[in-house]
Parts: structure tokens; C-alpha cells; sequence
């Protein structure tokens, strides 16, 4: 089934610098969002190794030019085998320029996305990036946050509006870099044509809360979807605009 797609980066309204990076690749079905973390070294580096690692695995996997790295083939169906490796040798790639730095300073960067195939979606995610998804029904996010709130959160410790504003909300305890393995949340999924999938870094979920993002989708129903990713964008800016805000939007076309 044909995509349509639209992601647009803005550096938002406080930092300096904007260490996210994303990728819309409708020809191969693969969307990605890396927020490269501020708080340790070359965040910005750490997002682009794991943009450019994931796409070119997934162009060249399959052939005798790259080797796949260890992956539990009983886990995962061959295709989420697939995407995992890509994240994990993006993981290996990310650790390995934190070992050549001698300023010793990890690196590191969420990571989400989705890989689409016939019939079905991939969904992948490691960090606090998020995946949604938009139907007739309403709005759910379909990926776990790895972070020490939302943990607090799904034990029943915290509510949502408390995360919302707690303090250490940004504390992550997943993450792409920081060591030479990492644990990676993978599941596919079925779509159906009326789906919309959004894919965002906290700049926009942390400015916008869910009943928000999808009352602006609702009311841009019908206008391309570049519309619609600049209005969350410059909602998020109304917002505070605290951090970085990549939003990347996907639906399906007859």
C-alpha cells in the first residue's frame, strides 16, 4: 500500500543546538526519530550514527556484503530479526565512538521507528521517543517510555500528570550508546488503511499532552500532512518549546 509521509526537526525555543535526527524513507517503509542526549557528549553524533547505521543495514541486509549481529532468531519473526540488528549494530557503532573519545564522556540517543511491510508495522523503540497511533477511536501510544517516571508510573507509584511535571522526568535508563548491547522493545502490529502514525521525541510529548496532539490532528483532518506536523511543531514552541521537537507523521493512500 502507498505512503505518505512528512517529518520536519525544529530546534525549539532554549537549546543551542538541535541533537535530534530523523529519516523518511517511503521506499523502504522505514521511519525513524533519534533524540541524542543533551546531557552527555556529542548527542548529535550519537542521533546521526543510528539514523545512517538503521537505514544503510536495512538497504544492504540480506546480501554478502554485511554481517548481522547476533540476534535470538527464535524471539523475533525474520523482518523484526532484521530491524533489531540494525539497531543493535547502531548501538555498537554509537559505544564504539564513545570508546575512541579520550574524553571518556559517554554518548547516546533514544531511538524509535517503524518499518513497514505488507499488511503490518514494526515498531521499535528504545528510550523515551514515542510511536502513536491515530484511529477512529482516538490516540495510543504504542511504545513504553524506558524512563525512571514512567516506570514509577506503570508500577502504580506515580499518575500521569504527576510524571508530566516531575522532576526527574527526563532520566532515562535506556538508551542507545551507552554500553555494547542494549535491550530493545520490538512488536508488530496490523494497520488498516484509516491509521495515522505518529512518530515524536519528547519535545513534542513533553509540551503537549495526548488529548492535545490529537485534537490538532483532528482539526487539520483533511490538509496535507506537512500542515498538520508544522501546527504540532508550533504548538509545542507555544507551549515553551523546552527542548528539541522532531515529529514525523505516516498514512497509508489508496
Amino acid at each position: 500500500m502507498p505512503i505518505q509521509s512528512f517529518g520536519l526537526s525544529h530546534q525549539g525555543l532554549l537549546r543551542e543546538h538541535n541533537e535530534d535526527r530523523f529519516l523518511c524513507n517511503e521506499r523502504e517503509g522505514l521511519f525513524l526519530i533519534a533524540d541524542g542526549m543533551g546531557g552527555l557528549s556529542r548527542g548529535d553524533v550519537a542521533s546521526r550514527i543510528a539514523i545512517e547505521t538503521i537505514e544503510a543495514f536495512l538497504q544492504r541486509a540480506g546480501t554478502d556484503e554485511i554481517t548481522w549481529p547476533g540476534i535470538p532468531e527464535g524471539r523475533y519473526s525474520p523482518e523484526e530479526r532484521r530491524f533489531a540488528a540494525a539497531i543493535s549494530l547502531a548501538n555498537w557503532n554509537i559505544y564504539n565512538e564513545f570508546l575512541k573519545d579520550p574524553s571518556g564522556i559517554p554518548m547516546g540517543t533514544t531511538l524509535t521507528g517503524l518499518l513497514i511491510g505488507a499488511g503490518s508495522v514494526i515498531v521499535s523503540n528504545v528510550g523515551d521517543s514515542r510511536v502513536y497511533r491515530i484511529k477512529n477511536s482516538g490516540i495510543e501510544q504504542l511504545t513504553d517510555d524506558h524512563s525512571l517516571v514512567m516506570e514509577e508510573v506503570r508500577r502504580g507509584n506515580l499518575t500521569l500528570q504527576q510524571a508530566r511535571t516531575h522532576r526527574q522526568r527526563h532520566v532515562i535508563y535506556r538508551a542507545l550508546g551507552l554500553s555494547g548491547e542494549v535491550p530493545i522493545d520490538i512488536f508488530t502490529i496490523p494497520y488498516g488503511f484509516a491509521d495515522l502514525f505518529l512518530l515524536c521525541s519528547d519535545g513534542l510529548s513533553d509540551m503537549l499532552p495526548d488529548p492535545e496532539i490529537l485534537s490538532i490532528i483532528r482539526s487539520n483532518e483533511g490538509k496535507p500532512l506537512e500542515h498538520t506536523v508544522k501546527a504540532l511543531v508550533e504548538a509545542a514552541n507555544r507551549q515553551g518549546g523546552k527542548d528539541n521537537i522532531t515529529v514525523i507523521m505516516v498514512k497509508f493512500v489508496l
